[in-house]
């Protein structure tokens, strides 16, 4: 059985591949259709796809996702910021830049996703990691400037306030769908189905006329953005950004811009300047020491006196049909390492427990496979003669678990 790393690997880059191709049809398709339009066309037909897709592979997850009202509002308000408001914002910009510009400054949702983290995924920053942010908005700014360090551009200023706002609105979905633990196929449809009727929307409150007949080349770019892009890659996306750590993800769609650039030139013979890859390598650069200073498993920021370390291992069971209760909505899988002293008291704890569930060293109930057993040793790395115990639940129960655990051997 393949690895639940490895799948999110091929998952992560199948995905970037085809959405490295993202800014590059968008400023194709935009020369013969407006913003609006094009995103009209777009969704109708990643809507179709994503619905097939989530039938034939979790109609379960879809039918739990709209018959509960929370769930579904948070999963359409997801939605827009990622689809719909995002991805307005980026065509516009990218069409009053160009689709390098345009794909380098999206990208800065990496280096925003880092500094909201904290506050959406309650996971630990070091001063190491925000220093390096910095380094990264630098290589933004020198975007946005064109090259230069004294002024922007003030005729592309508006253009460049909508990249970053399509790259904020990317970074507050991605955090919302990491912290919620949905169907990802089904969240995807559900992203679609809310951006088609909010552009939709949109057509009917401007009176905007759909065109009736479209040329080839944008036939072909609406198509592939529908099917390919938001259809298949946004499915691939969230799967690999919910099962891996997401500043890992975060990091590895850097290779993006560089993957634009490169065939922006070679498609549409788009120039590359100088300044276009210096940027880029600034953020690279900044992205790759997050890569460093992060764990595999992000450390939770722990309130109260407790110097316990947790893990938020939820990653390793979003694809754990058993554990669907336990693990939905906002809840967590949090994790901790013991010694043997400790180790006792957790199983007194588990058998005491009726709060959220307690899994025990490596040999836990049915309820957890292997696979996933072996997902969070990775991330975690326990020492020798350390266990780790996981707790699945509403993390402010998992943690006054774990509290009870630290105050009984007086940690």
């Amino acid at each position: 059985m393949m690895k639940i790393q490895q799948r999110g690997f091929i998952a992560l880059t199948i995905s970037l591949l085809e959405l490295s191709l993202l800014p590059i049809l968008l400023d194709v398709a935009g020369i013969s259709l407006g913003p609006v339009q094009l995103l009209f066309y777009v969704f109708m037909i990643s809507t179709i796809v994503s619905i097939s897709i989530s039938y034939i592979y979790d109609r379960n997850g879809l039918l739990s996702l709209l018959k509960s009202r929370k769930a579904l509002v948070i999963v359409i308000i997801a939605g827009l910021f990622n689809n719909a408001i995002s991805q307005l914002m980026l065509t516009t910009g990218t069409i009053g830049t160009n689709s390098d510009i345009g794909g380098i400054l999206f990208r800065s949702w990496v280096l925003m996703s880092v500094l909201l983290m904290p506050l959406v995924l309650k996971t630990k920053v070091t001063k190491s990691q925000i220093a390096a942010v910095l380094v990264g908005f630098f290589g933004v700014y020198l975007v946005a400037s064109g090259g230069g360090l004294l002024s922007i551009n003030a005729q592309q200023l508006p253009y460049i306030s909508l990249l970053l706002g399509s790259a904020l609105s990317a970074t507050i979905s991605a955090l919302l769908i990491k912290r919620y633990t949905f169907s990802t196929t089904a969240s995807v449809a559900v992203f679609n189905i809310s951006s088609l009727a909010f552009i939709s929307i949109l057509i009917l409150a401007l009176g905007m006329p759909l065109p009736a007949t479209i040329p080839l080349n944008t036939l072909l770019a609406v198509l592939f953005l529908g099917v390919i892009v938001y259809g298949i890659g946004t499915t691939l996306y969230f799967d690999a950004y919910k099962t891996l750590n997401p500043v890992f993800v975060g990091n590895a769609t850097m290779a993006i811009p560089f993957l634009t650039i490169l065939l922006s030139a070679i498609l549409i013979g788009t120039p590359i300047k100088v300044y276009y890859v210096y940027a880029t390598l600034l953020i690279v650069g900044a992205v790759a020491v997050q890569q460093k200073l992060s764990r595999s498993a992000p450390e939770r920021v722990v309130h109260g006196r407790s110097s316990m370390r947790m893990f938020d291992v939820t990653s390793a069971f979003v694809n754990n049909r058993k554990l669907v209760a336990h693990l939905a909505a906002d809840r967590r899988a949090l994790a901790i390492k013991l010694n043997a002293e400790r180790r006792k008291l957790a199983e007194t704890l588990r058998n005491m427990e009726d709060e959220c569930m307690l899994f025990i060293g490596t040999d836990p109930p049915d309820v957890i496979r292997s696979e996933e057993i072996d997902y969070v040793n990775d991330a975690v790395k326990p020492a020798e003669g350390e266990t780790i115990v996981i707790g699945i639940g509403d993390a402010a129960k998992v943690e006054r678990a774990f509290g009870r655990i630290a105050r009984s051997s007086g940690v």
